[in-house]
This record gives C-alpha cells, structure tokens and sequence, in this order.
C-alpha cells in the first residue's frame, strides 16, 4: 500500500494548513461573528513547537510537500519564528508559507525570511484607511501597507494579497486593487465571501460573483490567463496586459472547487480537519509522541474527506453546506 494521502475518491493530498492561533489583533467581522473572542492572551490549549515538528515530519513522511502557517494572526505567537525553523527543517518539505494580516510583518519580515519562510500571504480588504479600519473594527491600513513592503525587502515573495470581496463594501475598489499589478510583483487574489459559522445569514448580503472581476479588470487593459499557475491551490490566475503582478480569483461558491482539493487543516488546539464544509474532526493530541499513532490518525481523516458530488449546486444551495461550529478563525481559513 501506498504511504501516500489518497482519500477515498482520489484526491491526493499535498498540502497542509497548520493553525498556531485563533487568536488575532483584528476582529474582521466575516471572520468571527463572537467580538468577545477576538483576544491576544495565549492559551494552554496551543500546540507547542515541537508538537508542529511532529506533525509535519509525519505529513511529509505522507506526501505533504507544502505547509502554510495560518491563525488567526500567526505573527502573534511569541515562538513563531522556531515554528517556522521547526518546519522548514523537515526533511522533504518543498514549500513552507505563512497568512497574516501584516500589522507586526514590518517588524518580523527579515527574521521570518532568515528562518527559511518562503513567502506570505497577506490579507486587504481595503485600500481606503477609513474603509480598512471599519472592516477590520480598528486597523491601521498604514501598518499592514508597510508590512507588503517589508515583505517585499525580505524576498517573501510572491507577495500574495488577499481580497475578501464584500458586496457594497469594498467592491468599489476592485480597479484599484486589479491596478496595484500593473507594476509591482503582487498577486491581489479576489475571494468570494464564504459563509462560516454565525455567518449564513449575511450570505445573500455580501457575496459577490468574481466575474464582476474579470469585467472591470478587461476595461483596464486585455486580461490573459496564466498556464501552470494554479500551484495545486484554489486560485486562477490572470496577467493584465503589460502588467508585472497578477491577478487571482478564488471561488469556493460559484466556481468551486471540490473536486480538486489537495489540503488538509489541523486548527491550533490540534484538530485535523478533513474538509472545511464539514464538522468532522481528529483529535492529534492523544498520538502526538508517536509517529505511527499520528499516520494512522492523518489516515483516519482520509475516509471522512467530503464527496466532491455534494459541490454539485447553486452558489445559493452551497452556502447552507458549511456544517462546521467554528469560526474562521479557529479553522485557519
């Protein structure tokens, strides 16, 4: 038998999020819908450094080939930076990657890229301060922009800019943000707002279909798309005309992508989540410490791994498929 992940309709799994918080610095309101939860005291319930060394040596001992560093805020861990050598350590593992929301990156970039972090994606919904700080309930867009920048210094690149795309809130800024390519290496990623837990309710409200991206984008300048650029991941990549960056879509609702999954999710109190629709989880923490346990829990998830089938449906039906009970922010995104 192969060591390889395969789950049960044939989708290999590559690539792992590892969540080292739910913790963060903002409250972004698609992301958490409990403002009492956005908090920076640490908790007992994290794993440690060496917990992720497990997991990830175990992973790749699987197949796993790429890991990204996801919160909440991962930049609020005060041992980040050993997580991030912890990992990129492991023998076998080709690509090691963080998301943030870049208020601390300026100060962290340089040490994170010294540590053998490959590159970041940074999360920016809005390009207008006053706009930034009422989706964020309180951030500073100056500190994020400067963290892009250090980011860039650093050679953590392709710095990748992630877009939420929010109906009659920032999606009057989509030229802007499709411009920020034209002459700079960034990838400015559009995602469809997603519904989670304690967000159903504002599915209708906010969600936007990202052709409305490809419109605007071809009245900038003729939109080419980029072969070979998927990278095993969610997005699809375009290149404007003479342009430097890209531009990338992510559409888990109207153009998902089920069928294609390649990643698992542990969250930061060691959960391994099959899907991210579904509620199902595997507790790692009674096999960490031992290798074989931890195999067998990581092949334990393999059979609750969602039939790409159910995908089969309108943006609308898709919505009231998300079963989980945490909020984003506890999965990792």
């Amino acid at each position: 038998m192969s060591n390889k992940l395969v789950d049960p309709f044939g989708r290999a799994i590559n690539y792992l999020r590892l969540s080292v918080t739910d913790k963060c610095n903002l409250n972004c309101f698609y992301c958490r819908s409990d403002p009492n939860r956005c908090t920076v005291e640490p908790s007992e319930e994290e794993l440690t450094v060496d917990h992720y060394r497990q997991i990830s040596e175990v992973a790749v001992a699987l197949g796993i080939t790429r890991i990204r560093l996801t919160g909440g805020e991962p930049l609020l861990r005060t041992d980040i930076v050993d997580i991030v050598k912890s990992i990129a350590g492991t023998t076998g593992i080709g690509d090691v990657s963080l998301t943030t929301n870049g208020m601390l990156l300026e100060k962290m970039a340089e040490e994170l890229a010294a540590a053998r972090l490959k590159r970041v994606n940074i999360s920016l919904d809005s390009l207008d301060e006053a706009n930034f700080r009422q989706i964020t309930k309180g951030g500073r867009l100056k500190s994020t922009l400067k963290g892009i920048e250090r980011s860039l210094q650093a050679g953590l690149v392709p710095v990748k800019l992630n877009v939420v795309l929010l109906k009659g809130i920032n999606d009057h800024e989509i030229e802007k943000f499709i411009r920020l390519t034209l002459d700079r290496d960034l990838h400015v990623r559009f995602i469809e707002y997603m519904p989670t837990t304690g967000q159903q309710g504002k599915w209708s409200q906010y969600f936007l279909d990202l052709a409305r991206v490809m419109e605007i984008g071809a009245s900038v300048a003729p939109l080419q798309a980029v072969e070979g650029e998927h990278g095993g991941g969610p997005a699809r990549y375009y290149t404007l005309q003479g342009a430097v960056g890209k531009i990338g879509l992510i559409s888990p609702l109207s153009r998902h992508f089920c069928a294609c999954c390649n990643r698992l999710r542990v969250t930061a109190d060691g959960k391994l989540k099959p899907c991210l629709f579904s509620e199902d989880e595997v507790d790692l923490r009674p096999a960490l410490g031992d290798g074989e346990k931890l195999q067998e829990k990581f092949r334990e998830a393999m059979a609750l791994r969602t039939d790409p089938r159910i995908a089969a449906c309108t943006p609308g039906e898709r919505s009231g498929q998300f079963r989980g009970k945490r909020f984003m922010s506890q999965i990792g995104g």
